[in-house]
């Protein structure tokens, strides 16, 4: 399975760290929360980019004028734009949500 959809992975990693009092259960909530709504926000992005692609399409193939054509086509690099914008900003969110995280981790280590 692609590496970014490791959910269960992750989870597995975080009631670790609950168990080993690293984080507390609010700590650990809000987590998953984040990661839940980071990837909840990635779909927005894929779903988006997809009707935007099958419109531009839909104006290519069912429509004879050259206006329709010309924002049919248009419509194609606009759902790749869309596509690569949203995974840029999953995987920014996903390394800061870690390392807030692994930050949060060493700070509690410290003051025990």
């Amino acid at each position: 399975m692609l590496k970014f959809f490791r959910l269960s992975l992750l989870t597995d990693d975080l009631f670790k760290k609950f168990v080993e009092k690293e984080l507390n259960l609010n700590d650990q909530l809000a987590a998953i929360r984040s990661i839940l709504a980071s990837e909840r926000t990635f779909l927005a992005y894929q779903r988006t980019a997809l009707a935007t692609l099958a419109a531009g399409l839909t104006l290519v193939q069912f429509f004879q004028n050259i206006y329709f054509h010309i924002v049919g086509w248009m419509l194609v690099p606009v759902a790749i734009l869309t596509v690569t914008i949203g995974f840029i900003r999953y995987r920014k969110t996903r390394r800061y949500i870690f390392q807030l995280e692994k930050d949060f981790a060493k700070e509690h280590r410290n003051t025990n």
